[in-house]
């Protein structure tokens, strides 16, 4: 949603809440540890994209691609 967003795509919204069109997510925090899961895995962002510049040696310890 953030990067759609970012991007000049419009939120689509789901409900309304207080009379204005809304949509509620869940938030997640992300770290080291389940950076791969929570952003790669579910195709937000590519590894290249969020973490341009890291060594390969760094993606391998953040367990993602470093292409």
């Amino acid at each position: 949603m953030a990067v759609g967003f970012l991007n000049g795509q419009a939120p689509k919204a789901e409900m309304k809440l207080y009379d204005t069109p809304s949509q509620l997510f869940t938030p997640a925090v992300v770290t080291a540890k389940n950076l791969k899961a929570e952003i790669i895995d579910k195709k937000i962002a590519t590894a290249r994209s969020c973490a341009p510049g890291v060594t390969p040696k760094g993606c391998k310890n953040l367990g993602i691609a470093s292409q």
